[in-house]
Parts: C-alpha cells; structure tokens; sequence
C-alpha cells in the first residue's frame, strides 16, 4: 500500500472509529434505555429492567453488568434502597445489583494492567471494595435460589480475590448447575483457568475444547475456543514484547491460525451456524469468531459475523488488539 492508500485507509479507520457505540454489546434497546437512566441517578429504571428478566438468565447477566457499569458511584445509594425494605423478589434484584456494581468499582479502582504493574494501595482498596460484594451476591442468591446469575457474578468475586482453587471451582458448579449452558459462566470460568489468573494455557484450551464438544448445536458456547486463543495470543505476545522479542511477536500473530488451530476454530464456527435462534450474548461471540475468521485468513466469514456486529463491539478480543483494533478490522475486509 502507497503513502496515499495508507493515508486513506487511516481516514477511513477514524471515520468508523467515530460511529462505534463502547461497551454495548447487546441487542436489548431498553438495556440503552436504562443504562442512560442509570447513569442520570435514576435507579428505579435500573430496578425495572431486572424485574423483566428474573427467570432469563443470560439476559438477567447481561443486564446487571450494564447496570453496574452505568452505577458506578452510586452503590451507597443502592444500599439506602436495599435498607428502605424491599419485597423478596424486588430485594434479589438489588442485592444482585449492589455486588456487581461492587464488583465493577473495584475494577475502576484498580485499573487495567498486569497485578505486577498496578500501585499497592490501588491493589488495597480494589481488594477492600472486592469484598464487599460477597454478602449482598451471598443473599440474592438465598433469595432467589433457582437464579445462577449471582453465582456467575460471584465467579467474577473469586477470580479478583485470588481465592483458592476449591473456592473458584465451588462457584462454577453452582452456577453451571442451575444454567448447565451459561454463556456468562462458561466465559468467567475460562478466565479462571487462564495463565494470567493462576491456571495455564493446557487447563484453558482443554476447558475451551471440551466446552465446544459438549455444546449443542447452535450454541454459542463455541466462541469458548477463539476466547482461548485470544487469551493465549495476548498472554504470549505480552512475554515476547517483555522479552524484546519483536520478531517473535509478529510472527507468533503471524502464523498461530495455521494448521490444527485453524481447523478447530472452522470447526467451532461452523458448529455454531446450526442455528437460527437468537441469544442474549450472540454479538459477543461474533465478535470473537469475526475476529478468529480475520486471522485465520476467512474473510468471507469474517465479513458476516462482523456485519452482525455492526458499530458494537465487545471488548474482547478487541481491546487486545491496540488502538482501534476493530475499526481496522472492518477496513481490512471493506465493511467501511
């Protein structure tokens, strides 16, 4: 490519970097609604929208975690509406929502970024705010025992608590058995068994590969495998960038998706396409398999599931990827 066809394709990467909606990943246009709301202090629209979806696990998940986000700040003003006195199930709902949003301040306090590179008293107050969120996910659960979603939130709890493997395992169990196919609790418990949380590459990809042949057709439990190999990717290009190995970096990126890795994404991929239903977090897993398709060289398959994403996309594996890393992929494939 010239000076002028880069100088273009620069352009054309700011353009669509413009029009992306953060943070979104979702199909659920009251979700937006009630994010917005949350945000401008009123809270009952939050309370509103997990009423809608007490016995819709997956949608009830998603929901909370946007809602956390959008109430970071406000989990003092989530307790006062907890203490006012709730009824049981209007209580699971707050409850629920207080040790996420909990769980999300800790995260904001802490920061991005290895352990080894964030400041002690960072590492100490995102610890002291972590904890506070067991006992309110402790008693949404109590209140609601069928529900798995403070179980999967609770997974979130013990992986940033660095709880040990008996704890973490405890917490899976509970959730996959009310929700057998979670896609939530199947994403945290990957995480868990990740490098970069105490486990290892063997540990997640055999987790990632076990998930796929167990999942029904249609699930979108396949995106487990292209998770792992984000996961992977970001883990060992962090070493060799650490290690001032740029050739090993580029060509690690360069030539991951060849041979069996390649086959077992397809795979995956095409496992997945054996169904028309809709799920609560289909765009997340179009955003990975997209990705997965762009470097295994699939560009036809990569154009249809980032053509489903349209301007929303997840944060991973996109944000492992440098400045703009999905605006770059849609150039690549002419979706500009």
């Amino acid at each position: 490519m010239g000076l002028f066809g880069r100088k273009k394709a620069r352009e054309a990467v700011s353009a669509i970097a413009d029009t992306l909606v953060m943070d979104r990943c979702w199909d659920d246009m009251a979700l937006d609604a009630g994010v917005d709301a949350v945000r401008d202090g009123h809270r009952k629209a939050g309370q509103a929208l997990l009423r809608e979806c007490r016995d819709y696990h997956e949608l009830r998940t998603q929901r909370v975690r946007a809602l956390a986000e959008a109430a970071i700040g406000q989990s003092t003003e989530i307790r006062a509406m907890i203490a006012e006195g709730l009824p049981p199930g209007e209580a699971a709902d707050a409850l629920l929502w207080l040790g996420a949003t909990l769980i999300t301040e800790a995260w904001e306090i802490r920061g991005d970024g290895w352990a080894h590179t964030i400041r002690d008293d960072r590492l100490r107050l995102f610890t002291a705010r972590l904890r506070e969120a067991r006992d309110p996910l402790m008693a949404a659960a109590k209140l609601a025992p069928a529900d798995a979603t403070p179980w999967v939130e609770l997974q979130r709890y013990a992986r940033g608590m660095q709880l040990d493997p008996a704890q973490r395992d405890l917490v899976w169990l509970e959730a996959t058995k009310r929700c057998p196919t979670s896609y939530p609790a199947h994403c945290a418990r990957l995480q868990t068994l990740a490098l970069k949380w105490g486990g290892s590459h063997e540990e997640m990809f055999e987790f990632a590969r076990d998930t796929v042949a167990k999942a029904p057709p249609g699930s979108p439990l396949a995106a487990m495998l292209p998770l792992a190999h984000a996961e992977y990717l970001l883990k060992e290009g962090d070493r060799f960038i650490e290690e001032g190995s740029t050739w090993a970096y580029v060509r690690l990126h360069a030539r991951h998706f060849r041979g069996p890795f390649r086959d077992e994404v397809l795979a995956a991929e095409s496992k997945w396409g054996q169904s028309n239903r809709v799920r609560a977090y289909d765009k997340e897993a179009h955003n990975l398999f997209g990705w997965a398709m762009l470097e295994a060289g699939e560009h036809e398959r990569a154009r249809k599931h980032l053509a489903f994403v349209g301007n929303r996309p997840s944060a991973l594996p996109w944000s492992y990827g440098g400045e703009n890393a999905f605006a770059r992929a849609l150039v690549r494939l002419g979706l500009d």
